[in-house]
């Protein structure tokens, strides 16, 4: 194979942000999603919907070669890759417009925005939707090119057609990219009927992936979110039924602050790691600003090179963010919209930046473009000078912005949040007595524990009850099939959370199995666990205590003075600053098995004494 200029800007961009994201990748659990991928993927479990089944055999397989990694880090691994591949193929494809040397120092830009570096350092399905994406527009422009050939065209519009429905079963998140794909492609003869079949055969082909759901299903692995053996129970699963999906009416949040919120995303992007906050800052901002003038530059450097290409490039864009925003329709994040928003309203439980790293990708990418053809014009006006050099070298190093000012906060191996999520996890299965049940609350005291339960095989004698995941049918049959804590008639109907919850309490009772419940739970569901009764925190976790009043909370001085010799000194030091809360309250948490007295203000206020 020759050495062309866009195989070796791919290949040297792959190699850059290689090495830039296995030095900074997570060297263990992180909090949110990813304990509970790195579970599927060592156990070739079915994750929550979507279940994102191409994704679990792929991280299933990286998890195999790169085993010596140890179990979390052999699949953040497919992260890293993911990401590396995708600079590289947006290098390659970038080359014949803007020259190797430019398209490197733009893929390298592109690769070190904020939430891009961040999906490349752990454990998450976006860095390999970012790649198929990236795939699906590299193959759109090659179908596209004035010298193509008429059977290179349909070779390439058939790939398109096969990578496009891949999307399915490894995330839907992917086919942002599919308008500016095709965009670049609208050139050349009309297809035919024929190659229209083709088409479609080649996506049932790449469909024909998500029969794992169905076929894992039927083996029932320990994760198998959605019990997807049925065809109805895969569309359900596949079209996450699960959750409260919005339409696109009514909106969630009005439709200008939904704008603004990718906005405060955005000011995040180019140079986080110098305020590491939500808020706008001088030391971050201008940078921002400025990134946004350079992609306007670049775009329109495309645009002037190449109307198909820079038409398909800001329709990328706008896929990427605005269409993002109408089509989702999410409610506010956490740190958006405070003294807007009327005092209640709904906010999303975390910062969602990741759904926009492709627009945030290809605004990086237009950004390395536009510092490109500021160079090149210096370089015009440098020519036959000893400077012309340097110059256009020192010009195109802006490029490293990005990861400059972004690496001191992206590094994901600072301490104590590299490991928190694993102390953390630990401690809460230890504070559930032998043959136990552990109420919890969602992601963060439940996905930790599964993996620590099914990957490592730690603790597996808890029963893990998610509260929030009991109105969905197929989580109840598992607790009344594996665990038998529920019987058949509060599978089959739904009686409302609180007389399942108090079932199971009456089912772990004749078990003569003890039950805790996680702090993380608000205290109005552990009131509506039991009603009758009073609560001892232990530490991490609340007891049944019936000599307590109905409805109050005391404290089991020795077993917090336990649970407190227990947490390790170094899990309480204090935090990077950042935008995920998640380290924070679990610190929180922590701290609770200090307290001594039911007058503290930490009680109410991290303990959900109240």
């Amino acid at each position: 194979m020759p050495v062309t200029p866009p195989l070796m800007a791919g290949v040297i961009t792959t190699m850059l942000l290689l090495a830039l994201y296995l030095s900074t990748i997570a060297p263990d659990l992180t909090f949110w999603d990813a304990s509970e991928f790195v579970t599927a993927a060592q156990t070739l479990g079915i994750p929550h919907p979507p279940g994102t089944p191409l994704w679990t055999l792929l991280a299933n397989v990286c998890a195999r070669l790169f085993s010596n990694a140890g179990p979390v880090r052999s699949v953040t691994t497919l992260s890293v890759i993911a990401s590396a591949l995708a600079g590289g193929v947006g290098a390659a494809m970038i080359t014949r417009w803007i020259g190797a040397g430019a398209a490197v120092a733009a893929a390298v830009s592109a690769g070190a925005m904020m939430s891009v570096w961040s999906n490349a350092t752990e454990t998450e399905v976006y860095a390999v939707a970012l790649l198929l994406s990236v795939c699906m527009l590299a193959i759109g422009e090659r179908a596209g090119r004035e010298d193509a050939s008429d059977d290179a065209r349909r070779r390439a519009r058939g790939l398109l057609a096969f990578l496009a429905a891949l999307a399915v079963p490894l995330h839907l998140s992917a086919l942002v990219a599919l308008p500016a794909a095709v965009a670049f492609a609208w050139r050349g003869p009309r297809p035919t009927l024929g190659e229209v079949a083709g088409w479609g055969a080649l996506a049932l082909l790449a469909l024909s992936a998500v029969a794992v759901l169905p076929l894992r299903a039927m083996h029932d692995p320990a994760l198998n979110s959605g019990d997807p053996e049925t065809f109805r129970a895969m569309v359900a699963v596949l079209r996450r039924e699960q959750f409260a999906v919005s339409g696109l009416w009514p909106r969630t949040a009005p439709l200008w602050l939904q704008i603004g919120n990718v906005f405060q995303y955005a000011d995040w992007q180019v140079a986080f790691g110098l305020h590491p906050h939500p808020t706008p800052a001088l030391v971050r901002t201008p940078l921002s600003i400025l990134w946004t003038a350079l992609g306007i530059v670049g775009l329109r450097a495309l645009w002037q090179r190449e109307r198909r290409v820079g038409r398909a490039m800001l329709l990328l864009l706008a896929s990427g963010t605005l269409g993002v925003v109408v089509w989702l329709n999410m409610r506010a994040g956490p740190s958006y919209g405070v003294g807007v928003l009327p005092a209640g309203a709904a906010h999303e439980a975390r910062e969602r930046d990741y759904f926009f790293v492709l627009g945030f990708w290809t605004w990086g990418l237009l950004s390395g473009a536009g510092i490109a053809s500021l160079a090149r014009s210096l370089s015009q006006r440098l020519a036959g000078t000893p400077l012309r050099v340097a110059v256009v070298a020192g010009a195109l190093s802006v490029a490293a912005v990005p990861l400059v000012a972004n690496v001191r906060a992206m590094n994901r191996g600072q301490q104590p949040l590299a490991t928190l999520p694993r102390v953390y996890a630990r401690l809460l299965l230890d504070a559930v007595p032998q043959g136990g049940v552990l109420f919890t609350a969602g992601d963060n005291d439940s996905f930790p524990l599964w993996y620590l339960q099914q990957v490592e095989s730690y603790r597996r004698d808890v029963t893990v009850v998610t509260v929030p995941l009991l109105p969905a049918q197929w989580f109840r049959a598992q607790l009344a099939q594996r665990d038998r804590l529920l019987s058949q008639p509060g599978v089959e109907r739904w009686p409302g959370l609180d007389a399942v919850l108090q079932s199971i309490v009456v089912h772990a009772g004749r078990a003569r199995r003890p039950y805790r419940v996680s702090t993380l739970l608000a205290a109005r569901d552990r009131s509506r666990i039991d009603p009758s009764t009073g609560w001892a925190l232990e530490g991490l976790v609340y007891a049944p205590a019936p000599s307590l009043a109905r409805g109050t909370v005391g404290l089991d001085l020795i077993a917090l003075a336990d649970a407190r010799g227990r947490v390790p000194l170094s899990a309480l030091e204090p935090l990077a600053p950042g935008i995920d809360g998640a380290g924070e309250q679990i610190q929180g948490l922590l701290r609770c098995t200090r307290l001594t007295a039911v007058t503290d203000s930490l009680l109410v206020s991290m303990c959900q004494g109240a």
